[in-house]
């Protein structure tokens, strides 16, 4: 099976250089030792883009520091791809960014949220399991680096995942569409060094400080395996 990743965001070079672009790290998440899928990547910010729909079996829309709502060439290019993908009925599959713009694309609303920033380890209830999402504990924690929400999710979507800060955390439409707010791609090492980095820079260190305290604390608590798993039986399903 062949996945298209629309790569739409990029860390700086030297977290490039240290742990991959965001692509590679999903690909390093989801491959297991079978090498199930084949995976191309399109580098959006590139400006190189499928030529449709057609051009992998399954779709993937990474994550990005940008915002839905924020006017870039390339968004309503992506957001069309994403109602092309799900109206041919191919799967695909979102995190963070890419689960904020196949909500919207799809009729859904993002926005900022006035909760302000979700950073490091968090935990969510997983309840309305479908049948590839038989793996998933009732909790499931996750690294996290947002503050844009969906705040309601579009027709026919059912959510899976939810909490008190992010009630519309992850959602499914079908056997089709299969999205995550957080990054189950985010090693430990790599959030802490990117929050490090972003600290008084472009993230207010009194959401940055709590984050890196917890994730010293807990580093083995991310159950990133056990949401792969559920990646890959929903691309197989």
């Amino acid at each position: 099976m062949k996945i298209g990743i629309l790569l739409v965001g990029r860390a700086s070079e030297d977290l490039v250089d240290k742990y991959g672009t965001y692509a590679e790290m999903l690909i390093n998440l989801i491959n297991s030792d079978e090498k199930l899928f084949e995976f191309k990547t399109f580098n959006i910010l590139d400006g190189i883009f499928p030529l449709n729909h057609n051009d992998c079996d399954g779709w993937i829309v990474t994550g990005s520091p940008h915002g839905v709502y924020e006017e870039h060439s390339w968004i309503p290019i992506v957001s069309q791809l994403i109602k092309d993908i799900y109206d041919n009925k191919l799967p695909i599959f979102g995190v963070c960014f890419g689960h904020q713009l196949i909500a919207q694309a799809l009729g859904g609303n993002v926005e900022k949220s006035t909760k302000g920033w979700g950073l490091g380890l968090h935990t969510y209830q997983i309840n309305n399991k479908t049948n590839y999402m038989g793996n998933l504990s009732s909790e499931v924690t996750l690294n996290i680096c947002h503050q844009d929400q969906v705040l309601s999710p579009p027709n026919g979507a059912t959510v899976y995942a939810k909490s008190d800060f992010c009630e519309n955390a992850g959602f499914y439409i079908k056997d089709k569409v299969l999205t995550m707010q957080a990054h189950p791609e985010f090693l430990v090492d790599f959030i802490k060094a990117l929050l490090t980095a972003r600290r008084d820079v472009t993230i207010p260190k009194q959401f940055v400080d709590p984050a890196l305290i917890g994730l010293k604390s807990h580093p083995d608590s991310v159950q990133s395996n056990q949401f792969a798993e559920t990646i890959r039986r929903f691309f197989l399903n």
